[in-house]
Parts: C-alpha cells; sequence; structure tokens
C-alpha cells in the first residue's frame, strides 16, 4: 500500500489508509464490553506510552531533522523550546510541583486536539471542497473542546454540588450538538462520491464526541471512560499518520538532509522510536526509578512544544506546507 497522495481522489493517501489511521474507525472498538470499562485499563497504558508519548515527542524529531518543517525559524523555534523549558523550571522550582503547568497542559491540549482535527479536515477540504469554512475552523473545534472541558468537569464533580451548573450543562449539552449536526449536513449537501473519505473522516469525529457528551450528560460512566481513551487514541494514531504521509512524501519531495534519510526507512524507525521511548516512559515514571518528577517535567516540556510547534510548521495556507502534503488543490 503507497502512501502518496493521489491528487485526483478524495483520499488523504488512501481508502485503508485514511479509515483505519486517519478516521481511526478502531475507536469503535473500545465501545465494546471488556476494552475499556474502568478508570485503569490495559487500553490507557498501551496508549499513554506507546502513542501518546511518542506522538508528542515526534515534532522535537521532526523540526531537529527536517529543513524544510524548520523554513527560516530555527532562531524562533529554539527560542519557544528554551522559553518553555524556563516556565517548567520556574515553576518546580517556585511551588515544588507541577500542578499550576498541568491545568495549562490540560486546557491547552483540548484546544490542540480541536485544532489537530480541524487541520485534517481541511486537508480533505482543499482536495475536494464541500462543507463551511467557519464550521470546519471554528466550529469543529469549540465542540471537541467543549467535550474536553465537560469531562474535566464531571471529573471535578461540580454538578452534584452545584444546581446551577446543572441546569447550564442541561441546556448546554444539547445545544452543542448543533454543530457536528451542521458540519455534516453542510457536507452532505451535494456530496459526490470524491468525498467519501472527507464524510468518513468527519463522521467518525463527530459521532465520537457527541456519544463522549452524551455519555457525560447521562452519567455513563463505563461509556465515558471508553470515549476519553478513545479520544486520545484517535488524536495520536491520526497525528502519527500525518507525519507518516508527510515522511513517506519527503522520500521524493522538499529539500535533502537527515529527515529525508530517515524517511527512507520510516516504519522501522517508527516502531523502534515508539517502542525505545515507551519502555523508557514505564521505567522512568516507577516511584522507585528516582526520576519520576524529572520525568513528568520533561513530557511537560515536550507537550508545550508539541502544541507551540504544531502551531507553527503545519499551517496548510502556505504553500510549501500544502505542497508537502499534497493537498495543493
Amino acid at each position: 500500500m503507497t502512501t502518496h497522495s493521489q491528487p485526483r481522489t478524495g483520499w488523504i493517501v488512501s481508502p485503508a489508509f485514511d479509515l483505519f489511521f486517519l478516521a481511526n474507525l478502531g475507536w469503535l472498538l473500545l465501545l465494546l464490553p471488556g476494552f475499556a470499562s474502568r478508570s485503569d485499563t490495559a487500553i490507557d497504558f498501551w496508549q499513554i506510552y506507546f502513542l501518546t508519548l511518542p506522538h508528542r515527542w515526534i515534532t522535537l524529531v521532526l523540526v531537529a531533522t527536517d529543513p524544510d518543517r524548520r523554513e527560516a525559524r530555527t532562531r524562533t523555534l529554539a527560542v519557544v523550546a528554551a522559553l518553555f523549558a524556563v516556565l517548567v523550571i520556574g515553576a518546580f522550582l517556585g511551588t515544588g510541583a507541577f500542578l499550576c503547568l498541568a491545568l495549562v497542559d490540560f486546557v491547552w491540549n483540548a484546544w490542540h486536539f480541536g485544532s489537530q482535527h480541524a487541520g485534517v479536515l481541511r486537508m480533505y477540504t482543499r482536495k475536494v471542497g464541500g462543507g463551511s469554512e467557519f464550521l470546519e475552523r471554528w466550529g469543529l473545534r469549540a465542540f471537541v473542546v467543549y467535550a474536553a472541558l465537560r469531562a474535566a468537569e464531571w471529573a471535578a464533580g461540580w454538578l452534584e454540588t452545584d444546581s446551577a451548573a446543572r441546569a447550564f450543562f442541561a441546556v448546554s449539552d444539547f445545544a452543542i450538538l448543533t454543530l457536528p449536526a451542521a458540519l455534516l449536513l453542510t457536507n452532505v449537501a451535494g456530496a459526490s462520491r470524491a468525498r467519501a473519505g472527507k464524510l468518513a473522516y468527519l463522521t467518525s469525529v463527530c459521532v465520537l464526541y457527541t456519544v463522549f457528551i452524551l455519555s457525560l450528560h447521562f452519567g455513563w460512566t463505563g461509556l465515558i471512560v471508553a470515549c476519553a481513551a478513545a479520544g486520545s487514541m484517535f488524536h495520536a494514531v491520526e497525528y502519527l499518520a500525518v507525519v507518516t504521509h508527510y515522511a513517506r512524501r519527503r522520500e521524493s519531495v522538499g529539500s535533502p538532509g537527515r529527515f529525508r534519510t530517515l524517511a527512507r526507512y520510516w516504519v522501522l524507525f517508527l516502531a523502534t522510536y515508539a517502542l525505545v521511548l515507551g519502555s523508557t516512559g514505564v521505567w522512568l515514571s516507577r516511584p522507585d526509578s528516582g526520576l519520576a518528577v524529572l520525568w513528568q517535567g520533561l513530557n511537560l516540556w515536550a507537550a508545550f512544544v508539541h502544541y507551540a510547534f504544531d502551531g507553527m510548521i503545519w499551517k496548510l495556507r502556505r504553500p510549501d506546507t500544502a505542497a508537502a502534503l499534497g493537498v495543493s488543490g
């Protein structure tokens, strides 16, 4: 199966690749009994260490080895990374913990989830059109961020003691569902077979977060846990799939250099990298390792750098970025 985009099809890569790694239809398995029914599951372990962890750190590998993603911004990117290092170190020295940064991480991560989904949807739109630009850019972000913040509210238990919050969410939980409905309706109108990939992707995202919000509204704990795991898995797999697609295209397009060499062995590299980094994370996270706090700080730093860099290096309005991803239009 090739991972080079075909310019006259509606798929970013191919039907099989898009359905499994971009639309992530495998997330539906997590709804089956026994896959993710408790707060601490085997799914959580593999997803956290061997998907979420690698997908965050891969951005640093990409920027460090690929001149095309750095462009003329090497100094700016280095300054951004250094500032986040200062922030993390300063927070720990000032408070002895990372609690305040963990809150920033959660909120920024929620926005990052929504932005990434919106970005992939724009990739499809550049190939096949359809939909509303405003809804796809801001409506999808609002929908995903709302689901994440609603999950935080559920975990904190505010509804148990706040009648005003209960009244608010009784209305807002259903009001927000007008966004996925509008997104789907504006894309179904006038749809052709060329939009199959886009519709599959959008439907998968909308169904996942709709089920998540409904499960939060009705207090279906098992389903909440399953959807949370599915959302994290979806995000990490989707990002690694986009980077893989980009890497395979870089074998023949763009500037020469270390990343092009790496791209020739990308699948082997990615598998080895995920295994080594994930295993390292498991070991360093153990309390008896003596390095758990250092590892926590490093991961917060990597998370912030990942969020910031992704917002800088993947802008589709830049012709070179769109061309590198095969979605120039």
